[in-house]
């Protein structure tokens, strides 16, 4: 299925905020598919998908368009193309439950686009006009832009970059974890990837910095991780 023209448009501009609450992590036109992993499918490759139009589970027409730090997804409905709602959802409730952000991808990007102009801590009644702002999402953004930067920092939000610098006794077993974990079509690629040490594998909020550690470890990888400042986060996603 093709990506409708306004949306396509909407990734490309790629509107990244000061706020960890807001899209920062956009698809690759060529990865749209595999931005949908662990949404609408369990893998590209093999096209599994995890999709159930039952109540609370991810609907067989709603595609990813964003993420924001914190892993939540930004999506629409292919169903209705260009004129679809642009939604949120918390990942991790065990169940998808919708909100909506935007009443089109038009409005969404014109709602990001004056976010990304405002100097917190500020209200966000410049985008009242724009949208209903009486949901979850909206409250829960608000709050974080009311907040002095002193007080956003004291919230936790904490960014790293974690980076290999040796591949372990059985690099073979690292050279799976990798192609699977960066989505390579060769092991020729992974092997050619790995061979540029130290490699960075991530970055982004400590809450999922974690769990790829653990998994380093457990094979036993040499790595050593970062702390780096949301400005530098921004630019190694540019």
């Amino acid at each position: 299925m093709q990506i409708p023209n306004l949306i396509r448009k909407f990734i490309r501009t790629r509107i990244v905020s000061e706020c960890i609450l807001l899209p920062f992590f956009y698809p690759d036109e060529d990865e749209f598919e595999s931005f949908q992993e662990g949404y609408r499918l369990v893998s590209r490759k093999t096209g599994e998908e995890l999709a159930d139009d039952a109540p609370g589970q991810w609907r067989k027409s709603w595609r990813v368009i964003a993420r924001n730090g914190m892993d939540d997804p930004f999506f629409v409905d292919f169903a209705l193309g260009d004129a679809s709602p642009v939604y949120f959802a918390y990942h991790g409730a065990g169940s998808w439950e919708p909100i909506k952000v935007a009443d089109d991808i038009v409005k969404f990007e014109e709602i990001l686009t004056v976010l990304a102009a405002l100097e917190a801590p500020c209200s966000l009644d410049a985008i009242a006009p724009l949208t209903d702002l009486n949901n979850e999402f909206y409250r829960e953004l608000a709050d974080d832009y009311a907040q002095e930067d002193e007080a956003r920092e004291e919230l936790g939000y904490k960014y790293f970059s974690v980076f290999i610098e040796d591949l372990g006794a059985d690099k073979a077993k690292t050279l799976v974890f990798l192609k699977k974990f960066f989505d390579d079509e060769s092991f020729a690629a992974t092997k050619e990837r790995a061979q540029n040490l130290p490699l960075c594998v991530f970055n982004g909020i400590e809450e999922l910095a974690l769990p790829i550690q653990d998994k380093l470890a457990s094979l036993g990888v040499k790595f050593h991780v970062r702390e780096i400042t949301f400005s530098e986060l921004i630019a190694r996603h540019g």
